[in-house]
């Protein structure tokens, strides 16, 4: 099964690739080649990819086991140079290990959330994986971080506080108010203080994160009866950029203009 999954991944590339609005257009403003990205919540490496595309050196931690051998088949070289490592890990702000929940089957979705997890209605496997604090495992100045953690991004990035204030990388999150409410305010609540400004893509538009409306932007009828996809003809915006370094948020403003 992960053999066969990962001779699709490419379709879903190309998909992203075809979106116009989709964010992996915005790498090359993000993510500068030749410097560290972290792709957190690898899932199935469409941002890995396309970080290796732009030029990134590259550090994918996935927990989901099932997921991991995906990611070792779609990158066999991983680990043998620079530009790739695979981290079969779950990231908080702790060391030690964490029950991950995943739907039974060879499923991508896991959450460390019980409860969220809980909340797809289905069986579940619950497996025991390592868990690392940021700032534990990656030397050198990180330029980018893509976080996906369903819900558990506040706990990363509490376990990653000397690298945002040392490195200020650009940060890619996933932020729901259906997983966690209040998630988008309390990433602002963290970041903001360290000199970051949030942005998130509007459709084709770039808008500061000021303009978000939870209601609006992420009202649950836009979704299918899973919450899996976003509907035709609606808009649901769940990805927002925090950035700290002068040239990223002077790209973002102009793109914003």
């Amino acid at each position: 099964m992960p053999g066969a999954f990962a001779r699709l991944c490419p379709v879903f590339d190309r998909l992203a690739a075809r979106n116009p609005h989709h964010e992996v257009h915005l790498l090359p403003l993000l993510a500068p080649p030749g410097e560290i990205a972290c792709d957190v919540g690898a899932n199935r490496g469409l941002f890995t990819y396309w970080l290796l595309r732009n030029g990134s050196r590259v550090v994918a931690f996935e927990p989901n086991p099932h997921m991991v051998r995906v990611l070792e088949r779609r990158f066999p070289d991983h680990g043998r140079g620079e530009r790739l490592t695979i981290v079969p890990a779950a990231l908080g702000d702790t060391q030690g290990s964490a029950t991950l929940h995943i739907p039974l089957g060879f499923s991508p979705l896991a959450a460390l959330d019980g409860g969220l997890a809980e909340q797809q209605g289905v069986p579940l496997e619950r497996v025991q994986v390592p868990l690392h604090r940021l700032d534990d495992c990656v030397e050198g100045n990180v330029a980018f971080l893509k976080l996906d953690a369903e819900g558990y991004e506040l706990k990363i990035l509490a376990g990653a506080l000397e690298m945002l204030a040392r490195a200020q990388p650009t940060i890619l999150v996933e932020a729901e108010e259906r997983h966690r409410a209040g998630a988008v305010a309390s990433l602002r609540h963290l970041l903001e203080p360290m000199g970051y400004r949030g942005f998130f893509r509007d459709g084709a538009a770039i808008a500061p994160i000021a303009a978000f409306d939870p209601a609006r932007h992420q009202a649950r009828d836009a979704l299918n009866a899973e919450g899996s996809r976003v509907l035709p003809g609606r808009t649901y915006v769940n990805n927002f950029i925090f950035a700290a370094r002068p040239q990223v948020i002077a790209g973002l403003e102009a793109m914003a203009a």
